[in-house]
């Protein structure tokens, strides 16, 4: 008889953020503290790079300034590839430009508003089963 099949819970969901330095480090810092696994990119080519090699992202994560190049033409070219991949844009205003399934979170964010606007845009969890040991 096999031994009793359950749930895997794979709840380090992967999410990259391209911002400039001091959103960067305090959002970082809030997601890692609420369970998220989180690489930084400090400019567009680092996190096309992440998004390139890593397996898994769910989230991309940018800000209007800093990302070493227009945040709607990142998102576009990291789409070329990921197309599914959610993207939240944080900013004063939605940019010109911007996919429209890309929301904007104001600068002035609370912790839970930003909580928030991550969990509705990260795909439904996906479990997996293993055998218990």
């Amino acid at each position: 008889m096999s031994p009793p099949v359950r749930p895997l819970d794979t709840d380090g969901r992967r999410i990259v953020i391209c911002d400039y330095n001091a959103l960067l480090l305090s959002v970082t810092g809030l997601l890692r503290m609420s369970g998220f696994v989180v690489f930084q990119a400090y400019d567009a080519r680092a996190a096309l790079e992440l998004c390139a090699e890593l397996p898994n992202i769910d989230l991309l994560i940018l800000n209007t300034a800093g990302t070493g190049t227009d945040s709607p033409t990142l998102v576009r070219e990291i789409r070329e590839t990921h197309p599914h991949l959610s993207a939240l844009h944080i900013g004063p205003t939605s940019l010109e430009g911007m996919p429209a399934n890309v929301p904007t979170l104001d600068e002035s964010f609370t912790a839970d508003q930003l909580l928030a606007a991550v969990r509705k845009l990260l795909p439904p969890r996906v479990s997996v089963l293993r055998q218990a040991g």
